[in-house]
């Protein structure tokens, strides 16, 4: 027997053993908590429900025992979320329940947590962006006038010319109406008709927007004046079929690109979990591909050791040179328009032109301020979803974005807004709970959970996998614990992947039973446009 093959099979026995422990002890515990009625549930599909988790809701037996349940949950006007009345410290009992008050922005207030005083805050990473644009569309005119590797948009012959301007969609936060009659104008001196101009709202496999969100995007008079549409990525008529990539992803895009004589992207370039950096021709695919197409492509960043690229450049991300090989299957001309936004989602800067060549400008830029290279991980992470407080599916990336900043086998502490609660997240029927779950990923290793999820994902949607893959990891790698007051409590017994908290006083009493007791601690207060660079990594 070759080497190879006796590794396999010790892999193999690695894996049974691992499985074996794993019904074991689901077998144990449900001798000891006989199933509820079945429910749907919010994780990671493995067995059936009826699960309860280490300390899941009232009555667990998992519950760290000095958890002060004396603070009910944290609505606005109540402890904890300044607002409507000044946030207080949790009671003491001892030393050990002594809080160091941790401020949050948190959607139009506060948040304030309580974390162990003995805890021993590194820093708080804010991000180090430059002023807000007192102008954005005299900011973006000009951009427009000097645009990157790239004609001018101006000096362009639109007349009779089929113009799509494809911008992302209510789930970001850019403030396209602020600059967009900047844009509008450049086309206007090419010639271009307002008849012969489109929007197409980049949706990717999101719900589509409303006529009330589409006005707030585009400003009311635009979306008034012009043609818009949301992109499908179900509706097979609406995708041309443009060829395949040299990494195998079969290139369907939206029909009305393949059909314009000119493409402009909209969009703003932050922090991204698999690209490096959002923007760029992502509004493409992503944004204006079908289903296939968008799972395909997201895929190319499933890595079993380097799952996270969030701050790399671009030549490292298979993701992102997928998705603009891509692109270049149009064989149409593409102009970006691209803004950086500081931590209150304001534009300070535009970079235009090339789609390529600009981006990458963009990045470089963003990365001077957004980039940490902390000097130690730590014990914990206590990350912040502003200023991306749209849904869980945006919210949740403050903790991927921070990750780095953590120890393996630290804990990470999202504190996520979800202004919309959990948006467009897939919901399986049932789960294992999340002890039982980190046991499993942590004993069969990061080589052998993207098998593990097409296994148990099969016949779910295909962009499930890649979300299941990045969560598995990250769940083997950190313990996870989610604080929000707009999510359901009762997503904590559903959930898998993390522990949910409605109430602050549970999360960090939580997160306390799981980190040193003189741990320390990094705070990304806007960790949904800072990162951490992970330790010795090829980042901007």
């Amino acid at each position: 027997m070759s080497p190879s093959s006796a590794e396999s099979g010790r892999n193999k026995v690695r894996a049974a053993r691992a499985w074996s422990a794993v019904v074991a002890a689901h077998a144990g515990f449900r001798q000891r908590h006989p199933p509820g009625p079945r429910r749907s549930v919010v994780g990671f599909v493995v067995d059936d429900g009826g699960f309860a988790d280490d300390g899941a809701g009232a009555g667990a037996t998992g519950r760290p025992p000095d958890a002060d349940r004396s603070v009910g949950a944290h609505r606005p006007g109540l402890p904890g979320v300044r607002g409507a009345g000044a946030p207080r410290r949790l009671p003491a009992r001892g030393r050990d329940a002594m809080t160091q008050p941790i401020d949050l922005p948190w959607g139009g207030g506060t948040l304030t947590v309580p974390l162990p005083d003995r805890w021993r805050v590194l820093g708080r990473l804010e991000p180090r962006a430059p002023a807000a644009a007192t102008d954005p569309a005299a900011a973006c005119a000009e951009a427009l006038r000097e645009p990157v590797g790239a004609r001018r948009l101006a000096e362009r012959s639109l007349a009779g010319r089929r113009v799509v301007i494809v911008c992302d969609d209510h789930s970001r936060p850019t403030p396209v109406a602020a600059f967009l009659p900047a844009v509008l104008a450049e086309l206007r001196s090419a010639g271009a008709a307002d008849g012969d101009v489109e929007f197409l709202i980049a949706t990717g496999v999101h719900r589509e927007s409303t006529a009330d969100e589409v006005e707030r995007k585009l400003g009311r008079d635009v979306a008034a004046r012009f043609r818009w549409r949301c992109h499908d990525a179900k509706d097979a008529a609406g995708l041309a079929d443009l060829g395949t990539t040299s990494r195998g992803t079969r290139v369907r895009l939206n029909r009305r690109l393949a059909e314009a004589d000119l493409i402009l992207c909209l969009g703003a370039v932050e922090p991204h979990l698999l690209l490096g950096f959002g923007g760029g021709l992502k509004m493409l695919l992503p944004g204006c591909a079908g289903t296939e197409t968008i799972a395909r492509n997201h895929l190319q960043g499933v890595e079993p050791e380097h799952f996270d690229f969030v701050g790399e450049d671009a030549e490292r991300s298979p993701m992102r040179l997928d998705l603009e090989e891509a692109a270049g299957l149009l064989r149409k001309p593409v102009f970006l328009v691209n803004a950086t936004m500081n931590a209150q989602a304001r534009p300070t800067r535009f970079f235009c032109g090339d789609p390529i060549q600009a981006h990458r400008r963009a990045t470089a830029f963003v990365a001077e301020w957004a980039g940490f290279d902390v000097p130690e991980q730590a014990d914990v992470v206590l990350a912040n979803s502003d200023p991306m407080n749209a849904d869980l599916r945006q919210s949740i990336k403050c903790v991927g974005n921070s990750l780095y900043a953590c120890k393996p086998g630290g804990v990470l502490m999202g504190c996520v807004y979800c202004e919309h609660g959990l948006g467009e997240i897939f919901v399986p029927r049932r789960s294992l709970p999340y002890t039982l779950l980190r046991t499993l990923v942590r004993a069969v290793g990061p080589r052998r959970i993207l098998g593990l999820v097409e296994r148990v994902k099969r016949g779910e949607p295909v962009e499930e996998v890649f979300v299941g893959h990045f969560a598995l990891q990250m769940l083997r790698r950190n313990h996870h614990g989610v604080f929000s007051e707009r999510l359901d409590p009762a997503l904590d017994r559903k959930m898998g992947m993390a522990r949910i908290f409605g109430k602050l006083d549970e999360f960090v009493a939580w997160a306390a039973a799981r980190a040193p007791r003189n741990a320390t601690v990094w705070v990304f207060p806007h960790g949904g446009v800072t990162y951490a660079r992970p330790p010795g990594s090829a980042a901007i």
